[in-house]
């Protein structure tokens, strides 16, 4: 007994030990699965090939920055916009002169544009490209050159130029060794306990594998709505910003475009869209769940065939019955098209036929109408489905784009998708910007989802209960 318990010990010592090595050995692969040691080679001779290449680099964006730097010192002055020209004036100055401050930098870096002119914007944007580039350069060059003959930054590149000498092969050999670390720990420990913790830890490494994937781009839009310019343009990237309070992207964006209409007209639009869908879907479920009448199964049966057109084929007819009443460029026309949902309303009666027959007959027998037997009875019992199809529809209120951008002309009318992809022409290559505008978009139906999730749950569960 004590030598089974020793080697159950040992099997589960090896195992821990294997998923360790396991997870160190994938991360180094992908890491430096594809580099190679002279990539990390830190001596005098690279040193000074790194200077003399970021100097390169700040030669050639001095030379691209002249004309359009001058260009748009002509078209100021020539607009008479003497207030706006003066931070280039001291650019062209400063760059004449030698080298730029940070604090010039950060003015040049923060200025938008007067006019939103095609002339102007472009121009704008690549002046703080090319001075981004010459001020990171020139700081790269001149620390590469300081660290000559000193012992910096040695010891690190030469550990991650003895992992990167690590071949493929030799990755492939540890992962292979690792895992058969864990087979002969599981050999010695392959009980019930051991197989529930393996199955445990594979389905949590899936999952938070998933997670990752999910959540990345999410935390990239809200992370890069923070950033500064210059943090944006940074390459390689920085995945998180200098300062997490730093909301001056948003103020901009606002600024730029009118937001908070956009968001005043998307609330309105959805709102009303599910205040009407809702109900619809309720009486129509009702009916086609309880009140027999000649003709019920034939025609939700050929409602049912409609959900196999897709919503592009439906987009002409639509089109003309919102100009022929009056609709066009209002926000009308984005409800009426959507008044009701063939599949909400499946949703819905497949609910309602799983509430016993007998509760409906015993409601009549008291004297209850199907008034009242349906909003009384039948919708508190439903709430969960009815949660699920509120937000599903909102979601999806929230999120139409195609119809907006075919029914809205003017601005004031737009929603937020419509006028996120407007204000991504406006903004030019302002991505912090354009980041920040995205964020205002996703993050209610984030908030929504966040604290609705469980009702979404009960929903989905108690649809699959049968009476």
């Amino acid at each position: 007994m004590k030598k089974k318990n020793t080697s159950r010990t040992i099997g589960s010592c090896l195992v821990v030990t294997g998923l360790v090595l396991l997870l160190v050995f994938v991360i180094g692969m992908v890491s430096f699965g594809n580099a190679s040691p002279d990539d990390f080679t830190v001596n005098d001779d690279t040193r000074l090939k790194a200077a003399e290449n970021a100097e390169r680099a700040a030669s050639v964006a001095r030379s691209v920055i002249n004309n359009p730097l001058n260009s748009l010192i002509s078209y100021y002055e020539g607009k008479g916009y003497t207030d706006a020209a003066q931070p280039f004036k001291e650019l062209r100055d400063a760059l004449n002169g030698g080298a730029v401050t940070d604090e010039l930098n950060a003015r040049i870096q923060g200025i938008r544009s007067v006019d939103g002119v095609e002339n102007e914007v472009p121009v704008i944007t690549n002046i703080q490209r090319q001075l981004n580039i010459i001020v990171q350069s020139e700081k790269e060059a001149a620390e590469s050159r300081a660290s000559v003959g000193t012992d910096r930054g040695v010891a690190s590149a030469n550990r991650r130029a003895a992992l990167a000498g690590i071949s493929s092969t030799g990755w492939l050999l540890m992962i292979l060794g690792a895992l058969l670390v864990i087979g002969a720990g599981f050999y010695l420990n392959h009980g019930y306990g051991m197989r529930q913790v393996l199955s445990k830890v594979l389905l949590y490494l899936i999952l938070i594998i998933g997670a990752v994937i999910m959540v990345f781009p999410f935390y990239w839009m809200l992370s890069s709505s923070l950033k500064s310019r210059q943090e944006v343009s940074l390459f390689p990237p920085a995945f998180a910003p200098s300062h997490w309070l730093n909301f001056e992207n948003y103020r901009l964006a606002a600024n730029t475009a009118p937001f908070a209409r956009y968001f005043i007209n998307s609330l309105v639009v959805c709102f009303f869209s599910v205040l009407i869908v809702t109900c619809t879907t309720i009486l129509a479920a009702f009916a086609f769940s309880r009140l027999k009448f000649p003709g019920r199964e034939l025609i939700f049966s050929a409602l049912l065939s409609m959900m196999m057109l897709p919503f592009e084929m439906l987009i002409i007819t639509n089109y003309s019955t919102v100009i022929s009443l009056g609709f066009n460029d209002s926000l009308p026309a984005l409800v009426f098209p959507f008044i009701s949902s063939i599949f909400y309303t499946y949703i819905m009666r497949n609910f309602f036929m799983s509430i016993p027959d007998s509760l409906y007959w015993s409601a009549r027998v008291d004297g209850c109408s199907n008034w009242r037997y349906l909003w009384k009875v039948m919708v508190p019992i439903a709430r969960p489905s009815l949660v699920t199809v509120v937000l599903l529809n909102a979601l999806a209120s929230w999120n139409s784009f195609m119809w907006p951008l075919l029914v809205i002309k003017s601005t004031n009318n737009r929603t937020l998708p419509f006028g996120l992809y407007a204000f991504t022409t406006e903004a030019g290559s302002y991505q912090e910007l354009i980041m920040a505008a995205a964020t205002i978009v996703v993050l209610p139906m984030i908030i929504l989802f966040l604290f609705c999730r469980k009702q979404i749950l009960n929903g989905v569960a108690r649809g699959g209960i049968k009476g």
